[in-house]
């Protein structure tokens, strides 16, 4: 009973604040020229700004793979996405890593098209340093690896590990495409890290945080 009321206060709550705020997406060229390279993608995502790339995925009508915590808050999320017709990969680095891996290598091998995303940071941090392992996955299937981010004009900001952003309602959204991660021959974590954090700044300044 209570897993089913916070389904839905979630899902109720995301939904109007999606609904009332301006939604100005900047780079869309980015992500389209991702898809349309006849490679797979790996939207890469920092957990504390997720909520950006979930209103990037609602607002264009995708339908990607997402990879959601067994536990009940990454249950919640799970069952929040689905709404938004956000398939489901069960799992994360902690808890049924090989099978995450294993669906994401069966994903990324069936479908050229397919887009998965990560919280690359998730689920418990530590905060804006990437996790190996998608990363290789990535690489090996030369899957794009993109970062969607943003901010808003007016937010809340947790205090938790991942200082979790909020959008307040009826405040201005930008949402930020970054052009594709170019792996150049840089340790993968370090570079990736890197270049999602630069994009994060980008997304900051556009509010002069």
């Amino acid at each position: 009973m209570k897993f089913f009321i916070l389904k839905w206060i979630g899902y109720i709550v995301l939904t109007l604040i999606y609904k009332s705020c301006k939604i100005e997406i900047r780079g869309q060229k980015n992500f389209e020229q991702a898809l349309n390279n006849n490679n797979p993608t790996m939207l890469c995502v920092w957990h504390g700004r997720m909520l950006f790339p979930i209103y990037y995925v609602l607002n264009k009508k995708l339908s990607p793979w997402a990879i959601a915590s067994p536990y009940q808050d990454g249950a919640i999320v799970a069952s929040i996405l689905k709404k938004w017709n956000v398939k489901i990969i069960w799992g994360s680095s902690n808890r049924n890593s090989n099978k995450v891996s294993k669906k994401m290598k069966s994903i990324f091998e069936g479908d050229k098209n397919a887009v998965i995303c990560i919280t690359n940071d998730g689920p418990k941090g530590p905060k804006h340093i990437a996790k190996k392992g998608s990363l290789e996955i990535a690489r090996k299937f030369n899957a794009n690896i993109i970062t969607i981010t943003g901010n808003a004009s007016n937010h809340w900001q947790f205090k938790s590990w991942d200082h979790f952003v909020m959008p307040k309602p009826f405040s201005k959204i930008i949402i930020h495409v970054a052009p594709q991660y170019n792996m150049d021959g840089t340790d993968l974590v370090t570079g990736v890290s890197s270049y999602m954090r630069d994009h994060e700044k980008m997304a900051d300044q556009f509010f002069n945080v």
